[in-house]
Formats: structure tokens, C-alpha cells, sequence
């Protein structure tokens, strides 16, 4: 997920703050799903859409475009006043890497031309990885400089018992944002702090280590969300599946926290791991009933929720 902030004033990104009228902000060029979520600026999102990287561009590129985060968002009957400052680490965006990325970025036809703040449900960093315009290690350093605090990592108990974190929870998941959100809104409501890998500091770590380290949790919940599309070799026809992390991730947490400390939990119509026996899979229901069933599976399991 990501901001885009485009403006038709060259010198709009000279320096913070920027006010932009309200009818334009979150509402273009921003899917419905999305728009609903943040439109409204309730204190979780803006708390939400600062935690999100942005991208600052003129018009049309008239100049070069800008890598940074929202850090505050001020309402106005009208407006929004938008402060904002740019990541130290990236350096400006040639002039034409925004169109470069029309597609990946889910760019509007005529988006380039319009002031506006649109909302993407899009991984930009992997995309200006891939695309060329950040290296690793310009990403590496940038997150090093936004580490949060390290979670608590319990030490193992006299006598090799494990002592299970009954304070927070390990959240997988796949590239669908909003699915990730909710779930670690949830968490938060229960008084638990989320743990998401992607928000925890590397130190070195390579992605398997990173796992083992920060899963030291007494509970975990995998979002099947439908990020990918697979079949069988020379099948006609194919279905949504989880990203191969998911599952891998899903079927580490069943070996080291034991079955009954993980839960899944199925956004639409996914194809799900028929290898993995015994797992309830929880629907994530628009009318919130997953919620009341993963409390359950957490107090089962010594959570006071």
C-alpha cells in the first residue's frame, strides 16, 4: 500500500506543509474498498496512511518525483493540510519513472494529469526494486531508519520448557494491505501487539532467521488472501491461490508453536493447502464473525482476551 500525491504546482514539494481540497484526497484514482477505509480521516486512518511510503510528483513529471511519508494530515471543512517529509536514503525519481511504472503502480489514464491524492493497494517498493529506480541497499537503510522497537523475545525456561508470549501475536500474510491492516487493528484491540516481518528490524538476518527469531509468540494468524493465480500443468483452468510465503510460513508456525496455536483465516475464494490436515480454516467475514472465533482459539490456548 502507498500514497500518491500528485500536484500541478512545480513547487508543490519545495516544502511541507500542502493543502489539497478534501473532494480530491483518497477518493480518485483510489479503489472503493480503499477510499471507504481512509476517507473519512478518523484517527486510525491517519494513523495508517502515515505508515504508508508515498510518492511526490508534479504533473505530468514536469519534474523529478519524490520517495518520503506523510507526517501529519490536518482536516479542514474544505481542505487537508498534508505535512510531509522525504526519505533521506532515495533519491529523486528520473523524470518518466512514474509512467514507467503505469501498470505495476495501477496508474489511471489520464491520473499523470490530475492533482489529486489516489491511495494504491500496491507493494511500490518492490516495484522500484525491480524496476531499477532503489537499490537493496537504499531500501535496507530507509527501513533501518523507521525500525520500530524490537518485540520481546522471551528467554527459554529453566529446565527447557517453553514459555509461550501470551503478549503478542505473529501475523503472515500476502500482499493484500487492507486484509493485513484489519487483522493487526484486531490484535491491537485485544490489548496484543501484532508482530508483521516486514515491520521488524533485519539485523543482519536473512528471511528464514528473521522468522525463527521474531516467532517466539504463544499464537499465530495467516491470512490466505488471493495474491496469486496457479494450476496443475496442463490444466484449462486455474484458481486464486496464497502466496508461496503464506503457505511455507503457515506450515512453519504448525511445526514450532504446535496446531492449536495457529489459525488460518480465508479472505474470499482461495485455494488452500489440502497437505496440511486438521486445520480449520476461519472465513474473514464482512460481518466480523472471525473474530469472536479466533478469541476463542486464543484463550484456548492461555491468551486473556
Amino acid at each position: 500500500m502507498f500514497n500518491l500525491l500528485i500536484s500541478g504546482n512545480s513547487e508543490s514539494w519545495d516544502s511541507s506543509p500542502y493543502e489539497l481540497e478534501r473532494g480530491r484526497s483518497v477518493v480518485e484514482y483510489t479503489a472503493d474498498e480503499i477510499s471507504e477505509r481512509y476517507k473519512f480521516f478518523d484517527e486510525k486512518a491517519i494513523r495508517e496512511l502515515k505508515s504508508f511510503p508515498c510518492l511526490f510528483v508534479i504533473e505530468n513529471e514536469a519534474r523529478e518525483s519524490r520517495i518520503g511519508y506523510i507526517t501529519d494530515i490536518r482536516v479542514r471543512q474544505n481542505t487537508v493540510v498534508i505535512h510531509f517529509e522525504f526519505d533521506p536514503i532515495f533519491p529523486p525519481l528520473i523524470v518518466g519513472a512514474i509512467d514507467d511504472m503505469r501498470i505495476d503502480i495501477d496508474l489511471g489514464r489520464f491520473e499523470l494529469s490530475r492533482t489529486h491524492w489516489a491511495v494504491k493497494d500496491e507493494p511500490i517498493f518492490e516495484i522500484l526494486l525491480r524496476k531499477g529506480h532503489i537499490s537493496q541497499q537504499q531500501l535496507d537503510a530507509s527501513q533501518a531508519l523507521k525500525e520500530p522497537p524490537a518485540p520481546v523475545v522471551p528467554p527459554p525456561a529453566p529446565g527447557g520448557q517453553h514459555v509461550f508470549n501470551t503478549s503478542q501475536v505473529f501475523i503472515v500474510h500476502g500482499h493484500d494491505d487492507l486484509a493485513k491492516l484489519e487483522m493487526s487493528g484486531f490484535i491491537e484491540e485485544l490489548g496484543l501487539e501484532p508482530i508483521i516481518l516486514h515491520m521488524q528490524a533485519s539485523s543482519g538476518r536473512t528471511i528464514i532467521e528473521k522468522i525463527e527469531h521474531y516467532s517466539n509468540v504463544g499464537f499465530g494468524v495467516v491470512l490466505y488472501t488471493p495474491c496469486d493465480v496457479g494450476s496443475k500443468v496442463g490444466a484449462l483452468n486455474s484458481s486464486y491461490r496464497a502466496r508461496q510465503n503464506v503457505v511455507f510460513e503457515h506450515g512453519y508456525l504448525i511445526g514450532k508453536l504446535g496446531r492449536p496455536r495457529v489459525a488460518a483465516v480465508v479472505k474470499g475464494t482461495i485455494e488452500t493447502p489440502n497437505d496440511i490436515s486438521g486445520v480449520v480454516y476461519h472465513a474473514l467475514d464482512e460481518r466480523g464473525n472471525w473474530k469472536e472465533e479466533l478469541k476463542k482459539e486464543m484463550r484456548s490456548v492461555g491468551y486473556q482476551v
